[in-house]
């Protein structure tokens, strides 16, 4: 299975003209940064042949919000242009002192208009700029992902050649396009029934666009800042969440038992994948599977918004993480039809 996310492609157009934009450099090419150039970088976002740079939330429109809203505009992105055209567009912003999207790695996306060459050449000029950028802000490392999670692929023999090393990295995955049989025929068997429990016991309500109730989305902030033990995202990024799924871009799921909020999962929505952004459990009812049926809710919702993907997140290798995280793994295979592996790039300055 190959979720076709790394080379997203422009096959409408290539002109400068066309995106609205002229080179950086007189001779064609040259490296547009977002900036030093904010308007002429949107143009470029917002042009129909990159229209797959939203199919993920976090590199789309909402991760362009919602990160600044809690880390602060810290926007690295550039563009690199190959003749008259923007070859390849590179998402990145500094955190911690690593060069990636907020903590995520960066992200390349291609004109798959143009030939492999161009698509070389552009990808070196960017792992060039990144160097420079990372000497101009003194920062440890670069990360970058690679979809294809090979050294073969452009990105892992470009990271490579520049003296990057790589990591896997496991995520899992509900296809929505196989319906309901094939997500239950994905399941653990024993997350079935907790399921049914769920389906039984537990009071459901939401937050979306046909019900955008503030009281209820800050109601589950309260709820989440509880089960924490302290506020851990501004007031300005919650506002960017209720924004988004209001507007349609996913929903807030609340389940209530005995008439006391004991779980939220919090779902966005790309243009094709959605994912899983957050659940938040009542601690002290962990005897009961909250998590299951909320869950299962997301992935049936999700396929009615019509989105391709629901991204469940990360399964991490036992012993490479806490416990706790791992747990937190193993409850998302259960319900994952497809575990993809990509690869991270970590590249340091010269």
């Amino acid at each position: 299975m190959t979720i076709d996310r790394a080379h997203l492609c422009a096959r409408d157009g290539t002109t400068a003209q066309r995106f609205g934009v002229a080179p950086p450099s007189p001779t064609g090419g040259g490296i547009l940064s977002a900036q030093a150039d904010p308007a002429a970088f949107a143009r470029i976002l917002a042009h129909p042949g990159f229209a797959k740079i939203d199919v993920h939330p976090q590199y789309g429109q909402f991760g362009r919000s919602y990160h600044p809203a809690i880390h602060g505009d810290h926007d690295c992105s550039f563009a690199v242009f190959a003749k008259d055209a923007p070859a390849l567009i590179c998402l990145c912003a500094p955190l911690n002192g690593v060069l990636g999207l907020y903590g995520m790695p960066l992200k390349f996306i291609f004109n798959q208009s143009l030939n492999n060459d161009a698509h070389a050449d552009a990808l070196a000029a960017a792992l060039g700029h990144i160097e420079q950028l990372m000497t101009r802000h003194g920062l440890t490392e670069a990360r970058v992902l690679d979809h294809a999670a090979t050294d073969t692929s452009l990105v892992g023999h470009q990271c490579r050649v520049h003296g990057g090393t790589s990591s896997p990295r496991h995520t899992a995955y509900v296809d929505l396009s196989v319906s309901e049989v094939g997500w239950r025929a994905a399941l653990r068997k024993s997350s079935r029934s907790l399921i049914n429990w769920g389906k039984r016991n537990l009071s459901i309500s939401y937050v979306n666009r046909d019900a955008p109730a503030r009281d209820l989305f800050d109601l589950y902030r309260a709820f989440h800042a509880e089960v924490a033990g302290r506020v851990t995202r501004s007031e300005r990024s919650w506002d960017a969440m209720y924004e988004w799924i209001t507007q349609g871009g996913g929903e807030l799921v609340m389940a209530h038992l005995a008439g006391q909020l004991v779980a939220g999962s919090l779902f966005v929505d790309g243009t094709e994948v959605c994912i899983y952004a957050s659940g938040v459990y009542d601690r002290t009812q962990f005897d009961k599977p909250l998590a299951h049926y909320p869950v299962w809710l997301g992935v049936e919702r999700a396929h009615a918004r019509g989105m391709r993907w629901l991204e469940l997140g990360e399964i991490p290798e036992k012993g490479a993480v806490s416990d706790k995280e791992y747990q937190i793994g193993y409850f998302k295979r259960g319900f994952a039809t497809d575990i993809v592996a990509e690869a991270i790039w970590r590249l340091s300055p010269k």
